[in-house]
Parts: C-alpha cells; structure tokens; sequence
C-alpha cells in the first residue's frame, strides 16, 4: 500500500460516507434492473405485492451487489493505493481491516434478508455471495483469469438476479 497516503489515525474509525463509498452505489442499477426483469418476467398472477419487489430489489442492489464492491475493494487495495489513492481504504478513510469486517457483515446482512425471503432467494444469494468473495479473494481470485472471472461475473451479477426474480415470483 502507498505508505504516503494520508490515514486519519486519530479517528480510528471510518466515518457513514466513507462506508457508503465502498458501497458504490452507482453499480447497484445492473442487478436491481436484472431483478426487475425476473420480476416482470414471472407473469401476472403471481400475487405478488409491491413489498416483495422492493425486498428483492433491496437485496439485489445495496446488499449483495453492495456487499461484492466492499470485497473487491479490500482485496484491491494495493492496486488502488496506486492508481485510485483517493478511495475510502488506501487513503485512510476506512482505517485499518474495517472494510474486512464491514464486508463480512454486509454479506451476512444480505444472507439474513435472503433467508428471510425464502430457500430459494437464499441459496441464489449464497451463491452470488459465494462468487463475490472467489472473485476477488484469494486463493481463488478469479477475477485474474478472463475466462473465470467474467462467467462468476455473468452469473452473479446478472443471471442469479434475472432467474432470482423469477424464482422468487414464482416460490418454487
């Protein structure tokens, strides 16, 4: 890590905004959008009510998708401290293994929120979480080959919340 980035060691904790950076949620669009279509896609009759739309979409964008940036960005930071030293945890703003531990909390809020919403909602998360973490940790770490790292990323973020909303709609 860049040893001239500024780390705010007085605090010693990172402050809401700079949690919610890591969050980014600017990437979240895709996979509610994916959600969405699942949604729409299980037809009429499904007695579904808004509420399940907004849990779905919730769960696809801010807690899972939210969750797999927090991953790549804390396994990404010696690459970032290079070329992005003004994100959340090269420049300091997310001190220390805060952002480790912010990720394992996020993804088992967005296992909770799944589990709430049924097996299948559940095992799909379990999986999208699953390849969020191989993506980026090592030893896996499939993001450093093309042909792994791109089909974890089709199948997570964006099969997993088409066929997600569809299952959900549908209970199966």
């Amino acid at each position: 890590m860049n040893q001239s980035a500024p780390v705010n060691a007085a605090v010693g904790r990172a402050s809401p905004g700079a949690l919610l950076e890591l969050l980014k949620p600017i990437t979240w669009f895709p996979p509610m959008w994916a959600f969405l279509c699942g949604w729409i896609s299980a037809g009429p009759g499904t007695g579904l009510s808004g509420w399940s739309l907004l849990a779905g979409v919730v769960l696809t964008g801010p807690l899972v998708c939210g969750a797999s940036q927090i991953v790549n960005d804390w396994y990404d930071q010696d690459v970032d401290a290079l070329n992005e030293p003004h994100r959340p945890i090269p420049s300091g703003r997310v001190p220390g293994k805060t952002a480790f531990w912010f990720a394992v909390v996020w993804a088992a809020i967005a296992q909770a929120w799944a589990i709430l919403l049924g097996p299948w909602v559940a095992a799909a998360t379990g999986l999208g979480l699953a390849l969020a973490w191989a993506y980026s940790a090592p030893p896996l770490r499939l993001k450093m080959n093309g042909w792994w790292g791109n089909s974890a990323v089709a199948i997570s973020y964006e099969g997993r919340r088409l066929d997600h909303g569809r299952r959900y709609c549908h209970r199966w």
